[in-house]
């Protein structure tokens, strides 16, 4: 009886616990959503300092955890928020996204050297705005990319994303139609292929995940049912987002680079199952001064249980003396796909 007591008083915890969250990311979005907003937002700079733009993907607290980093890292940094957050336009790729900030980075800091990086998206659009800084003749002193996307960095998937370019944009046009479509054709290609790498218990487990986020999504209407249609909205908003990016990071390919590249990454999905699609040593494949961490805990957690470690990671790589430095060796091949 006292078992059952206990069981049923956890529950309850965890149930205020997840209505406390989800009240806090509905504060962001009225905050967002009434503030005319920034698209980027500063830590730490000083008149001499060389700050990490930091393109935080973040469309739940706005980047809140940029905060928590740079108190802990001591390093200066302009976190740049994703496209869309602020109602800004959203474009359909990668590309179009980091020409899109690339004026901002300009009116921060005109000239070089930069130092970029990002967080799962935000570390795909970070990647191609280093590309567009380069192309302008400025030097990138290091781009850190975590959690980065990594499949479309393996050769079997970008074999499949030209397949499916040819299929769906036979002319080559690149309309905004056409690669939402190839967008959301490589996403299937990725689900598709998490799947088959699976063994029967880990398929199992995938369906108990999808299962219970169904159900979650299910409690979390109903949790809602009272809220006002504005706040409904800025959820429906939240998702719209999520998914524009999820697309425009399938349909990306990125191109080689040669300035340093440093990535960080769990090897684990938010579900804290292995996954390819989190394992940034691929990245080697395209980045020829590349070296790689490995961070603990999985997708969602290493910005939170990890923080410390990433924090420490930052210091370290942004010292004075370690971008000026080779990148350590890389680490070993990536499996084959």
């Amino acid at each position: 009886m006292e078992e059952t007591r206990e069981k049923t008083e956890e529950t309850r915890r965890n149930a205020d616990e997840a209505r406390l969250r989800r009240l806090e990311k509905l504060r962001f979005w009225r905050r967002a959503c009434a503030d005319s907003s920034t698209l980027t937002t500063p830590y730490n700079l000083s008149a001499d300092g060389n700050p990490l733009f930091f393109f935080h993907g973040d469309f739940d607290t706005g980047g809140l955890y940029v905060r928590r980093l740079a108190a802990l890292s001591g390093q200066p940094i302009v976190a740049v928020a994703p496209q869309g957050l602020h109602d800004d336009p959203l474009p359909p790729s990668i590309e179009d996204m980091a020409a899109a900030r690339l004026p901002e980075i300009l009116r921060v800091r005109p000239h070089g050297p930069y130092r970029l990086g990002g967080y799962c998206n935000g570390a795909l659009v970070a990647y191609e705005t280093a590309r567009l800084l380069e192309a302008r003749g400025e030097a990138v002193e290091v781009l850190i990319l975590l959690e980065p996307s990594s499949l479309n960095t393996r050769p079997a998937y970008v074999a499949a994303h030209r397949w499916i370019a040819r299929l769906l944009d036979p002319t080559g046009a690149g309309s905004e139609t056409s690669r939402r479509r190839i967008g959301s054709a490589m996403w299937a290609v990725w689900s598709l292929g998490r799947i088959l790498k699976m063994s029967p218990s880990e398929i199992a487990g995938l369906a108990r995940y999808i299962h219970d986020r169904r159900a979650k999504r299910r409690q979390r209407l109903r949790d809602t049912s009272h809220e006002t249609d504005g706040e409904r909205l800025l959820q429906e908003k939240a998702a719209r987002l999520t998914n524009a990016h999820y697309r425009a990071s399938a349909a990306h390919v990125p191109g080689p680079v040669d300035f340093p590249v440093v990535a960080m990454s769990t090897g684990r999905d938010g579900g804290g199952r292995v996954s390819d699609l989190y394992d940034a040593v691929s990245w080697q494949a395209v980045c020829r001064r590349f070296s790689h961490l490995r961070l603990p805990g999985h997708h969602s957690t290493c910005l939170s249980e990890g923080v410390d470690t990433l924090a420490g990671h930052l210091s370290t790589i942004l010292a004075p003396d370690a971008t000026a430095a080779a990148p350590v060796p890389r680490t070993a091949q990536p499996a084959s796909d």
